[in-house]
């Protein structure tokens, strides 16, 4: 078990600090949702996620947003490295048993942890994602309780357009962690995406079962480029260096997209582009929302291009495979799809939702507008 209380990084007005208070035990009383914290006070929000600050993955652009929070009445304290929904429960019970007035977890597969705290701490807002709920299962939460997402499968369509027009082989792979919608949608979008370009592309999709073990994400990308795959979809955290290192072993030009971080710095020779989920704006609005009182009973907080600039591609820096042509084919999907003239499939509720193995390998690219 890890210790109750671990050190914080904490961002007040934009500065970092060390949060060392001692787990205390904590009991609250019914509030209304959306509450804001007593007048005078911070409002206080703990950010949660699976991997280190500094992973160059989706904990370090959440954690960016964090400390971008410039509010001296706004207080936020940050957690990373929590994969157990017991770890999570018992780490933010400490801080909502402080008077902590919102928690975030950011992880898609964490929604029985937000439901457990939020019925636990009824005063504190709970926010849990990215995931996509049915309306039946919004209504079932504690009022105290919301759901955020952000369309991922758009950035990965994208992402799958440029692979589409740049492999050698027309075939594509991408090396995944958990095997739940929220992840599904990438791989599924990216494959969706070249098809779109490229109707003889295919796919290879390795689940790993963990988002920071690098040994099984190379072992799994290996597999992926001896077959054939020159273009790799990273959907893992820390373990994306695992990616590299099979992408540098090729034997010939084989190409890594990472996601959640801009990585090029990290992997100059393979990166061919990150894909982007503005993680930090994202996280960041939540908590500005709530300290501004701004979020409701059974909230659903759905991020996209549109309203937050979720899903862009990282720069090429120039990078040769890119060509003239490929940029301005890509410009032109990218035009259509946010125009509303390609439209890529929710994970749920579509007639062919992503969230689906193999969707997009067999949903028709015509059909949504390509």
């Amino acid at each position: 078990m890890r210790n109750p209380r671990p050190l914080a990084l904490r961002a007040t007005a934009g500065l970092i600090a060390l949060a060392t208070a001692a787990t205390l035990a904590g009991c609250s009383t019914e509030a209304e949702a959306g509450s804001t914290a007593s007048a005078g006070d911070p409002f206080k929000a703990l950010v949660i996620t699976n991997g280190p600050e500094n992973d160059k993955s989706w904990s370090n652009s959440v954690y960016d947003g964090v400390m971008g929070i410039d509010d001296p009445d706004i207080e936020v304290s940050f957690i990373g490295s929590l994969t157990e929904t017991a770890d999570i429960v018992q780490q933010a019970s400490a801080y909502a048993g402080e008077g902590y007035d919102m928690i975030v977890i950011s992880n898609g597969a964490q929604a029985a942890a937000a439901t457990q705290l939020a019925e636990q701490f009824p005063d504190t807002t709970v926010c849990q994602g990215p995931w996509s709920p049915t309306d039946e299962e919004l209504a079932a939460m504690p009022d105290n309780q919301c759901v955020w997402n952000i369309k991922q499968q758009d950035g990965t369509f994208l992402a799958g357009v440029v692979a589409g027009l740049v492999t050698k082989t027309n075939k594509l792979a991408s090396v995944a962690g958990g095997e739940f919608p929220a992840v599904i949608r990438q791989p599924e979008g990216f494959v969706l995406g070249a098809r779109c370009v490229n109707p003889e592309a295919t796919i290879d999709i390795q689940y790993t079962g963990s988002f920071d073990d690098v040994a099984a994400a190379q072992s799994a990308a290996t597999t992926q480029v001896a077959d054939g795959a020159d273009v790799i979809l990273s959907a893992v955290d820390g373990a994306v260096s695992g990616l590299y290192g099979a992408a540098r072993d090729a034997a010939s030009p084989t190409y890594v997209i990472p996601s959640y971080y801009d990585s090029y710095d990290s992997a100059s020779d393979v990166v061919l582009t990150s894909v982007l989920y503005n993680l930090g704006g994202v996280t960041a609005d939540m908590i500005e929302k709530g300290a501004a009182g701004e979020i409701g009973a059974h909230a659903y907080l759905p991020y996209n291009y549109a309203n937050l600039e979720v899903g862009e591609l990282a720069d090429f820096h120039g990078n040769p495979a890119i060509t003239p042509e490929i940029q301005a084919t890509l410009e032109d999907v990218q035009a259509k799809l946010r125009d509303g003239s390609i439209v890529v499939p929710d994970e749920v509720g579509a007639d062919a939702p992503l969230s689906v193995d193999g969707a997009g390998s067999t949903i028709d690219p015509a059909s949504i507008g390509c």
